[in-house]
């Protein structure tokens, strides 16, 4: 699916929510900087609520309409910030939807502690791996992000790897550990694996 055909009807659900103030798209996509690689950014606007309790909320919200493959909170930037990622295109992986959560005033409810509860350990892995296949691809500095990701899926790893080694070891494990869910999407995976994997830097 086209990524501005579906940000458009994300967009137009959430728009549609009354808890929903408005959805502004920002990033790649909104600049006509992007590629087959890129994500969608959307700023959810839920002024008036607690914003981190209706992040909370959108991985159901978001499966009530689209096919939610997998999804993943941000701890790390919480609770300054609260942002969800959602995969729903199984055949796009890179089309992964960041949605922030933004009110006025900004609420600071939910703790970084319960986003990480909620977290899946496989989504997490496979959402860090399809962004740092993007990033490699794209020929950006990622072998700090990519051995930090490969660490948590090995944690017992020996010496350093090179970083199209840490890919297909990763990539084989989201394979062999995939559910139902994620089946399609990992092996879409497959054809950008294979580009990654004549270069290294």
């Amino acid at each position: 699916m086209r990524l501005d055909f579906l940000a458009d009807q994300v967009s137009a659900y959430l728009n549609a929510l009354p808890q929903v103030q408005g959805c502004r798209l920002y990033g790649s996509l909104k600049s006509g900087a992007f590629d087959k690689y890129s994500d969608i950014d959307l700023e959810v606007d839920v002024s008036g609520m607690d914003n981190g309790q209706f992040a909370l909320e959108i991985p159901a919200l978001l499966s009530q309409r689209f096919p939610v493959v997998f999804f993943d909170f941000a701890p790390s930037l919480a609770p300054e910030k609260y942002i969800v990622s959602a995969a729903v295109d199984p055949e796009n992986p890179f089309g992964i939807i960041d949605l922030s959560c933004a009110a006025n005033p900004h609420c600071r409810t939910v703790s970084r502690e319960e986003l990480s509860r909620r977290n899946d350990p496989y989504s997490h892995i496979l959402k860090l791996f399809v962004i740092n296949l993007k990033h490699f691809i794209r020929r950006a500095d990622c072998r700090r992000d990519m051995e930090r990701m490969y660490r948590k899926v090995f944690p017992a790893s020996g010496p350093a790897l090179r970083q199209t080694e840490m890919l297909l070891d990763v990539y084989r494990w989201l394979r062999e550990n995939a559910g139902e869910k994620q089946e399609a999407y990992v092996r879409a995976l497959e054809p950008y694996v294979k580009e990654a994997a004549p270069f290294d830097h």
